[in-house]
Order: C-alpha cells, then sequence, then structure tokens
C-alpha cells in the first residue's frame, strides 16, 4: 500500500511538474510576442477566437492566456469584446494538452529522452526554455506511465472506491469532485490526465468522468475569476464571462452526456481517448456556440456586472 501511495505522489508531481515546466518554457518563448499578437490581431470576435486557440495551444495553458488576456484588458490595450473572443478560442486550445496525452509512447524511450533534454536545458543555455518544454512533455508521459501502474491496485483505498461509487450514483458528487481537484491541481489538464488513467484502468466508467469533466472545466475558471474581481470594470466582466461559458455549457450539455459518450466512444475504443474527447468537444461546442450570439452574451454579462453609477 505504502508503495502505491509513493508511486502516486511521484507520478503526480512528475505529471504537475512536467505541464508546468512545459508551460514555463513556451511562456518564455514566446510571452513578449504574445503580448503583441493578442494586441495587434483580434479586431473581431472571430479574429480573437483564432488567436486564443493558436496561444493557448502554444503556451498549453488557458488560464495563462485568460490572466494574460485579463490584464490586457484591465490595462486597455484590449476591449471587452476583444477580450471575450480570445477567452473562447483559449477553452478551445486548452484542449491540445489533453490530445497529447493520449499519445503513446515507447518506454523505453522516453526516461533517456528525458534526461537527454534536462541536460541540454542545464548546459545550452541559449536553448534551455525550448529544452524545458520538451523535458516537462516527456516528464508528462512518465508521469501518466507512473500514475497509471499506481492505480491499477486503487483498490486497497475503500474510502476512494466508495467515493468513486457514490459519484457514479450521483452526477453532482462527480462535477464537485472535479471542480476540487482542479482547485487541488491549479490545472485542469493534470485533473483531466489522472481522470484518462481512472478510466484506462477500469476504476470510474466514462460517464461519470464527463461529469468530472464538466467540473474540472468550471475549476480551471476560478483563477482567473480570482485575479479579474480585483480589476477593472471591464476585466470584471472578461472573468465573469469566462467562468458563466463553463457553467452554462455544464447546464446544456448536462442532460445530454449520453450523447457526448456515444460519440467518444464511436471514435475510439480507448477509455484515455474517449476522456480526451469529451474534454475536447464540450470546449469546442460550448465556445462555439457563444461565438454567433457574442454580442447578446456580452450584453448578459454587462447586466450581471453594471456599470456603478
Amino acid at each position: 500500500m505504502y508503495v502505491m501511495i509513493a508511486l502516486v505522489i511521484i507520478g503526480i508531481a512528475l505529471l504537475l511538474g512536467g505541464i508546468f515546466f512545459m508551460r514555463f518554457g513556451l511562456q518564455k518563448l514566446l510571452w513578449i510576442k504574445l503580448q503583441t499578437f493578442l494586441s495587434l490581431l483580434t479586431s473581431t470576435p472571430m479574429r480573437g477566437l483564432l488567436v486564443g486557440i493558436v496561444a493557448a495551444a502554444f503556451m498549453q495553458s488557458s488560464t495563462a492566456v485568460s490572466l494574460l488576456t485579463i490584464g490586457l484588458v484591465h490595462a486597455q490595450y484590449l476591449s471587452f469584446y476583444q477580450g471575450l473572443g480570445i477567452i473562447l478560442g483559449a477553452n478551445i486550445g486548452t484542449c491540445s494538452t489533453v490530445q497529447l496525452m493520449t499519445i503513446t509512447m515507447p518506454e523505453k524511450f522516453i526516461i533517456p529522452l528525458f534526461l537527454f533534454f534536462l541536460l541540454f536545458t542545464i548546459l545550452c543555455r541559449k536553448f534551455r526554455y525550448f529544452g524545458m518544454a520538451i523535458s516537462g512533455l516527456l516528464s508528462m508521459f512518465i508521469g501518466m506511465s507512473i500514475l497509471s501502474e499506481a492505480l491499477s491496485n486503487i483498490s486497497e483505498f475503500t474510502t476512494i472506491i466508495d467515493y468513486l461509487l457514490a459519484s457514479q450514483e450521483n452526477s453532482i458528487y462527480a462535477i464537485v469532485g472535479g471542480i476540487i481537484i482542479t482547485l487541488l491541481f491549479q490545472s485542469s489538464s493534470a485533473a483531466t490526465g489522472v481522470l484518462m488513467v481512472l478510466a484506462s484502468d477500469g476504476i470510474i466508467d466514462l460517464t461519470t468522468a464527463t461529469y468530472v469533466v464538466y467540473g474540472n472545466n468550471i475549476g480551471s475558471c476560478l483563477s482567473s475569476f480570482i485575479v479579474g474581481v480585483t480589476a477593472s470594470l471591464a476585466a470584471k466582466r472578461l472573468a465573469v464571462a469566462h467562468i458563466l461559458l463553463n457553467v452554462l455549457g455544464v447546464i446544456i450539455f448536462f442532460p445530454i452526456t449520453g450523447i457526448l459518450t456515444k460519440i467518444a466512444t464511436s471514435l475510439t475504443a480507448d477509455f484515455a481517448g474517449q476522456v480526451a474527447i469529451v474534454h475536447t468537444l464540450f470546449n469546442i461546442i460550448s465556445s462555439l456556440a457563444v461565438l454567433p450570439i457574442i454580442h447578446q452574451y456580452a450584453n448578459l454579462v454587462m447586466l450581471l456586472i453594471p456599470k456603478k453609477r
């Protein structure tokens, strides 16, 4: 049992560390260019959406893009409408991290490659941020592999099993669990990665995993929400728009969860892949559904967060 706990801790540490290491490397490579990119190429909501997708995919973090966008709106480099388009796109772009986790690499190559790029990062200062991004990605794969092996014996922990069984009977437990896990990890991608491992090992069914994904998406907005509520009126509205997007998405998808899981199972037989597809479909459909009515959506947010007289 203690070996399993140690392996779970190591696996989560490598997964989380890999995600943050990869993000840090990419942010250092692209941060200044990204600010200019966001400011200049977001004249329409559609452009904002495309910019948000690209930015979140390259940064491997919708939270980082959301926080940067809120900062630019607060500093009046972007309008509320421009920022809203970017937020919609970031919601889609963040799916790239989860899709990366579905890639399987031969285990005999991962650790040597990880050590090589780690050494490359230390010795080659000129390209260290590139090395950090690659070694972070490889660390993520190693963490997923260790977690998969460790969680195969999770049946020893009756409390966890009882909660998972309760989540299968009550979807609200699963959604709340998803929010809490994302808050603890400070990463919806890491939380979804652990979920993919649980699904692959048959510990949790796809329907329950889908409800947890809903919770993950709500939890991922809370960091930017906390920052946004202390900022200017436009930035505050943007933070509310972000969390409202995912809450409304959950409300809309909740009654059609069965359809969503059927689509995922028809596209792949791999359980981890099915969770990744559910996550991706939820984010893409939620964002694209708002795009045609973005002005009405913005008006709703402005109604909720009115200008103080």
